[in-house]
Parts: C-alpha cells; structure tokens; sequence
C-alpha cells in the first residue's frame, strides 16, 4: 500500500475537524518546503507596506514559482 494510501485510510477515519488539522499541516509542510511559508509571513508582517514594497514582494513569489 501507497504512502498516500496509508494517510488516506487514516484521515477517512477521523472526524471533520481532525482533518481539518491534518490538512492545515500538509498545507504548511507544502509552503514550508517550496519557500513559500516565509514569503507568505512576509507579507503579513508587512501591513503599512508602501505599493513599492508590494511589487517587490510579488516579484520575488512570481521566482519561486
């Protein structure tokens, strides 16, 4: 059996708000390791950014992508 099997039969098994949780943790597993999770902390902390400092930060996720 799939690795993605094995985590398919477990999270079928658990209640809606637990895969919820496990969704949430693969989803940050995923912008952790495509760079993503810092660029998107980035752009929280930046809540008075200038429009330049947004087109900055656009750039530099157009790269990772």
């Amino acid at each position: 059996m799939s690795t993605q099997e094995l985590i398919s039969k477990e999270v079928e098994n658990l209640p809606e708000p637990l895969q919820r949780e496990v969704y949430d943790f693969a989803r940050y597993l995923r912008l952790k390791t495509s760079g993503e999770l810092q660029l998107f902390r980035e752009f929280e902390s930046w809540e008075a950014a200038s429009d330049e400092d947004f087109l900055k930060l656009e750039q530099r996720m157009a790269e990772v992508e």
